[in-house]
């Protein structure tokens, strides 16, 4: 079986590698760099003669802004070359529908995504569990346009077309990912075994969920991150071979 790769399409093999992940989410993050915070929610257009790769990176970081502004029906393909400040003739010179595009676009948010699920080096899965819980606020729920908006747009997209196809198939290799760890969590001792692993995932979910939505419907931040941390607390707790209660 071929695993479902970090980068967008890139390679095979699983899990994905801390190293590409992190070069996902690097050059992002340089790219976010081309853009300013003004009416237009990409910033300026770039002019500048740009290679295949970097423009590439330039049309998917527009087009999650965009989505976040005017959601996936209303970003264009008129719009986003705007925001770019290239031709719709030279936008479909590197990608050849607007479907294509939200793809890619929808895979660099799963990219980042990727990187944070391999950013623990724990050995112990609940150590690991720990480790991710403490770093998600801080990756994505306090990135709302670039993150949280265009990623519930996403999820939240109804029209049976290929992005929806896509973005489901995404999201059913992460209950994948999830139940997987899970697994070898409970094949090393350190998660009990006698609660479903569907259940276990289930409820990860549900926690990251809340925690998406707080933010993005600007609840009190200090309230958020404590209620957050208890919930996911209770969790790792209940999941626990080791947990306080069965020591």
């Amino acid at each position: 079986m071929d695993w479902p790769p970090c980068a967008s399409g890139v390679g095979k093999g699983w899990p994905p590698s801390s190293k590409r992940c992190e070069e996902g989410s690097e050059a992002m993050t340089r790219t976010s760099a081309l853009f300013t915070e003004t009416d237009n929610p990409t910033g300026p257009a770039d002019k500048r003669r740009l290679r295949g790769p970097e423009r590439r990176a330039q049309i998917i970081e527009a087009t999650l802004r965009l989505v976040a502004k005017h959601g996936l029906a209303g970003t264009s393909m008129s719009l986003i070359a705007d925001a770019v400040g290239i031709s719709n003739a030279a936008l479909y010179r590197h990608f050849r529908s607007r479907e294509d595009i939200l793809i890619a676009a929808h895979d660099a948010l799963i990219d980042r995504v990727y990187a944070w699920l391999n950013s623990s080096n724990a050995s112990n899965v609940i150590d690991r569990l720990r480790e991710m819980g403490e770093s998600h606020a801080r990756l994505f729920s306090q990135d709302i346009e670039g993150f949280n908006v265009p990623m519930f747009q996403f999820i939240t997209w109804i029209p049976k077309d290929r992005v929806h196809e896509h973005v489901v198939r995404r999201r059913v290799e992460m209950l994948r990912w999830y139940a997987d760890l899970i697994e070898e969590g409970k094949a090393q001792g350190t998660i009990r075994a006698d609660i479903e692993t569907d259940l276990i995932v289930a409820e990860l979910f549900a926690w990251i969920w809340w925690e998406d939505l707080s933010y993005l419907e600007g609840l009190d931040r200090e309230s958020t991150l404590k209620g957050s941390a208890n919930m996911f607390s209770r969790l790792l707790d209940r999941i626990s071979t080791s947990a306080p209660e069965r020591r």
